[in-house]
C-alpha cells in the first residue's frame, strides 16, 4: 500500500538561476521530514530551501506476514507535480542524478539497523519573470500552489530478515508491490507567491531634527546581500555611501532616502529632516554656555553672572516641554531625560536681555 506522509511546505525558492542550497545542520539527527515547517515563498536571494532529514526505517503492514520494518539506505525524489509554469526543482545532490534519480540521491550512513539519517536540501527555482507571473495564480488565483512530491526510498534489509525476499529482494520501495507493503511516499506541500514578495522594507534610524553644518549618522539593518544607495536632499553624504550606514552634513531642511536592491527585490525608505539654525543672542549682556551638548539628557547651564533668569525649553514645533525660574547661582543642571530624543531650543531671559541655545538630546 502507498504511504502518505504529510509535511507542511517543502522545497521553495524564489531562485532565479539559483544552483545550490545548504542544509541546516541544526536539524541533523532529528525526526525524518522537511524543515522548517510551514509554507515558503521566494526571498530576495531567490532561493528558500528546505532541509531534508531522510528516513532510515519505516514499518508497513503486510497482509501475509504482518508488519514488516523496512531498513532504508538511500532516498530520492521521483517527481514533483503542481509547479507553476517556468519553475523547476533542484537539490544539493543534483551532481549524483541519473535517469532513475533525476535530482540525485541522499545516502544514509552507518549500517542497518542502526543507520544515521542523511541530511540534505532541495528547492524550486525559476527566473524572475516566472515568479512575477506566478503572482495571483494557482487553483484559487491567490498565488497559492499545492505541490505533491513523490519521494522514493531504497530498501536494503527488513525485519524479519526473511521478509526481504518475500517482497522481492532489495529494491526501491516504489517498485515493491503495494500488496506487500510497497509504493512511493508522497509529501504534500504549498508554494505561496505573494504580490509583494519582491519588496524590501526597512526603517531608517537617525535624528530627524538637526542643525545646519553639523554631521549626523543614519542607518538601516545590515544585510550582506543588499545593495544600498543613499540620497540626501539639501545635505551632503560625508561617508558610507553604498553601505547600510552613512554620515550626513545638512545645509538645511530636506530628506534622507535609501534605495535597496537584492537581486529581484527592491525598496526605498525616506525620512524627512528638519534643520533648526543654532540660536543667535537677541540681546547683549547674557553670557551663557551649555554642556555637554549633545547629551543623554543631563545638561549643565553656566552663566558668567549670578542673576535671576527664566528658562523655557521648546521642541522644534514650538511646544514648551519645560519652563522654570532660576536664581542664586551661576551653574545649573538641566534635566531633559524625561523627554524624547531630538533637538530642542532653550530660551534664557534675564533682566539684561534674552538669548536662545540649541540642545540636542541623544
Amino acid at each position: 500500500m502507498k504511504k502518505h506522509l504529510l509535511f507542511a511546505a517543502l522545497l521553495i525558492t524564489g531562485g532565479a538561476f539559483a544552483q545550490t542550497c545548504t542544509p541546516d545542520a541544526s536539524y541533523a539527527g532529528g525526526n525524518p521530514g522537511l524543515y522548517p515547517h510551514g509554507p515558503l515563498g521566494p526571498t530576495c536571494e531567490l532561493i528558500a530551501p528546505k532541509t531534508i532529514v531522510s528516513l532510515t526505517d519505516t514499518t508497513v503492514p503486510n497482509a501475509t506476514i504482518g508488519s514488516v520494518t523496512l531498513y532504508i539506505t538511500r532516498m530520492r525524489i521521483n517527481s514533483v507535480a503542481g509547479l507553476p509554469a517556468g519553475f523547476s526543482l533542484s537539490t544539493d545532490v543534483i551532481g549524483s542524478a541519473d535517469a532513475n534519480g533525476p535530482w540525485g540521491y541522499w545516502n544514509n550512513t552507518g549500517s542497518t539497523p542502526t543507520q544515521v539519517s542523511a541530511i540534505g536540501c532541495a528547492y524550486v527555482t525559476a527566473a524572475q519573470s516566472a515568479w512575477n507571473s506566478a503572482i495571483g495564480g494557482g487553483t484559487n488565483n491567490d498565488g497559492v500552489y499545492p505541490l505533491v512530491f513523490e519521494v522514493d526510498a531504497y530498501v536494503a534489509a527488513t525485519n524479519p530478515a526473511f521478509a526481504l525476499q518475500f517482497i522481492g529482494g532489495a529494491a526501491w520501495v516504489s517498485a515493491i508491490d503495494p500488496s506487500v507493503g510497497g509504493g512511493s511516499f508522497y509529501i504534500l506541500d504549498t508554494l505561496v507567491v505573494p504580490a509583494d514578495y519582491a519588496d524590501i522594507t526597512a526603517t531608517i534610524a537617525g535624528p530627524s531634527d538637526v542643525a545646519p553644518a553639523a554631521q549626523y549618522g543614519y542607518s538601516v539593518a545590515n544585510n550582506p546581500n543588499v545593495t544600498y544607495n543613499w540620497t540626501a536632499t539639501n545635505g551632503t553624504i560625508v561617508s558610507g555611501q553604498g553601505t547600510n550606514a552613512v554620515q550626513v552634513t545638512w545645509a538645511g531642511s530636506g530628506s534622507i532616502e535609501v534605495d535597496m536592491t537584492d537581486d529581484g527585490c527592491s525598496g526605498n525608505e525616506t525620512m524627512a529632516i528638519t534643520a533648526t539654525p543654532i540660536g543667535i543672542d537677541e540681546a547683549a549682556g547674557i553670557n551663557a554656555s551649555i554642556y555637554p551638548n549633545p547629551s543623554n539628557g543631563i545638561f549643565t547651564l553656566r552663566l558668567d553672572n549670578i542673576e535671576t533668569l527664566n528658562i523655557r525649553i521648546m521642541d522644534v514645533s514650538g511646544k514648551v516641554v519645560r519652563a522654570e525660574r532660576l536664581a542664586g547661582a551661576n551653574l545649573y543642571t538641566i534635566d531633559l531625560t524625561p523627554v524624547k530624543t531630538g533637538v530642542y531650543i532653550m530660551e534664557i531671559e534675564t533682566a539684561t536681555g534674552r538669548t536662545f541655545k540649541r540642545l540636542v538630546r541623544n
